[in-house]
């Protein structure tokens, strides 16, 4: 056992890199210099990522976590900084991400009494972490980490912040040691499982829902083999259309904004549903309108990691608390059905949903809806895309075909600014796989000083643009409640070509849609590194199916 004195700075960085983390995204602060010098100390030991905003440093630990399956780690300054990082901790709480939030704090013994920049933390993030916790004493250090560590990955995953006293991070302590946490998994009864397999198996119109982010290769391949074997009908929640091939015969579509309208039919008449990983909420209950009431028509089982989370909008008939790879090894093991009696209906809602996401003509008009197609047809397989929020979304969600490896990296609080930092993150994360951030003209100036980190780093990602020159999601609301009548929406740009090119970025301006193709693979033909595209669209195509003059009915998009 190491007896050597350590300061309290060098303790909280050991504790992470025996946890396995080997990274951290900061915007550096003087109230945490301590943690600061102990990184210096090991060189190229630890990968400091040096963000611009503490927000775009937030999103990068969230997605890097999401790429690694280990806790992100943000650093942040108190005050100010630590106010910044919030919407990354409201992000990782939403998405169910292990995230640790690092803050230097005022001087020990020095709250509430004016301290510079001082900020009431466990009331600030009370209700977006799972837990904050206090250093102000150097012996607490190594339980707090550990501690820190395991809140933030057990159950359902999440944001846990840490916030150390400014003086406390020189002090010396003499570490017990950290041992590596490993959380057991959780694996569901026997019978459990042989209770869903026996409704499916008598089901007339069952339904297979996945969601949720703790979804491992392996337990997509098992709900896949699972899925396919039986002929099961497979649908998406929100923003998780990554989860299963999209090119399967069974995948009839994602539950969202806009639901394809066969399988909102299905979901009035399915007789068994079952819920993996995710959750029902407002957008999967279209404003719970429907998903929500106890029926005796229908039986609804959710399985997830946290029994707390379950049963939020729609009580189920069977709650199961398991890790997704144990409850799909399992499924996958069950034997199959010769000839289920819902083959037909499968193969009715994945017609429909081919129907659905084939891209509405708007003759004479830049439509982002083919742009994004074609591109999503020629890129190769295993690719990361990003999104952050806006109506430019839409377009991806309901266009974009996700294959067995892609990662979809779009928190369903659909935050705008966060497809580039995650982008650079994904990218950092995993050097050879391509990376593409998809952001709207407004979405995409929330974080594009983040870019200065993916040209430093040669990093291997694409940003492409869809500029509408409008806060779309903002007008197309606007235009449904008050026709005609739109403001604050319009957007005085810059010219993000210069933009992208003061950064040393290569870019691109594209205003055809059928040229976006050969204008990707062309940058990507001539640089290993980062490259931006800007798409020019057409303000009129608010949504992927209708144009603003036509905005009189829900809006569109999923």
């Amino acid at each position: 056992m190491n007896t050597t004195a350590r300061t309290v700075g060098q303790v909280v960085i050991d504790a992470l890199r025996a946890q396995g983390i080997r990274r951290a995204f900061c915007v550096p602060g003087e109230s945490y210099l301590g943690i600061l010098e102990a990184v210096r100390e090991l060189g190229d030991g630890f990968d400091l990522v040096v963000c611009r905003h503490e927000g775009g440093a937030a999103y990068m630990a969230e997605a890097s976590a999401r790429m690694d399956g280990l806790p992100g780690v943000c650093m942040v300054t108190r005050g100010p900084g630590a106010c910044n990082a919030s919407i990354g901790i409201h992000t990782a709480r939403h998405e169910g991400t292990p995230l640790l939030l690092l803050v230097g704090d005022v001087t020990a013994g020095s709250k509430s009494q004016a301290a510079f920049q001082d900020i009431d933390l466990p009331g600030f993030y009370g209700s977006m972490a799972k837990q904050v916790f206090q250093v102000d004493h150097a012996a607490s250090v190594e339980t707090v980490m550990r501690q820190a560590f395991r809140v933030a990955m057990s159950g359902k995953p999440g944001p846990v912040v840490i916030a150390f006293a400014e003086d406390v991070q020189f002090e010396s302590v003499t570490p017990r040691g950290t041992l590596p946490e490993t959380l057991q998994p959780i694996a569901p009864a026997a019978s459990l499982v042989s209770q869903v397999l026996a409704r499916l198996r008598a089901a007339k119109a069952p339904l297979l829902l996945l969601g949720g982010t703790q979804w491992p290769e392996a337990a997509r391949r098992d709900v896949a083999d699972f899925a396919q074997a039986m002929q099961l009908p497979v649908a998406s929640t929100f923003r998780r259309l990554e989860l299963f091939d999209n090119e399967s015969p069974c995948y009839v579509g994602s539950i969202g904004v806009v639901t394809p309208p066969a399988l909102a039919g299905y979901l009035e008449q399915a007789d068994v549903v079952v819920l993996l990983g995710g959750q029902l909420g407002e957008i999967e209950t279209a404003r719970y309108s429907r998903l929500t009431s106890v029926s005796e028509q229908r039986f609804f089982v959710q399985v997830g990691p946290q029994i707390e989370a379950l049963g939020l909008a729609l009580q189920p008939n069977l709650a199961i608390t398991s890790d997704m790879p144990c409850f799909c090894a399992a499924l996958a093991s069950a034997p199959a059905l010769a000839a289920p009696s819902w083959a037909g209906t499968t193969r009715e809602l994945r017609a429909a949903f081919e129907q659905f996401r084939q891209p509405v003509q708007f003759a004479g008009k830049v439509n982002p809806a083919q742009a994004v197609m074609a591109l999503s047809q020629s890129l190769p397989g295993g690719m990361v895309c990003s999104l952050g929020g806006g109506n430019y979304t839409h377009f991806v969600l309901r266009h974009h075909r996700f294959r067995p490896g892609d990662v979809l990296l779009a928190p369903i609080c659909a935050p705008m600014g966060y497809s580039v930092p995650a982008a650079i993150a994904a990218a950092i994360a995993d050097p050879q796989r391509e990376v593409l951030a998809y952001t709207g003209d407004g979405c995409f100036l929330m974080n594009a000083q983040e870019l200065v980190t993916a040209v430093q780093r040669k990093l291997r990602l694409s940003i492409v643009i869809l500029n509408n020159g409008i806060y779309g999601a903002i007008r197309m609301h606007q235009e449904l409640k008050y026709p005609g009548r739109p403001i604050a929406t319009k957007l005085h740009n810059p010219d993000f070509l210069k933009y992208a090119e003061a950064m040393g970025l290569p870019a691109r301006r594209v205003e055809d849609h059928g040229q976006l193709v050969a204008t990707w693979h062309a940058l990507r033909a001539s640089t290993d590194g980062p490259f931006l595209i800007e798409l020019v669209t057409d303000p009129d195509i608010i949504s992927p199916a209708k144009l603003i003059a036509a905005a009189t009915a829900a809006p569109s998009g999923s």
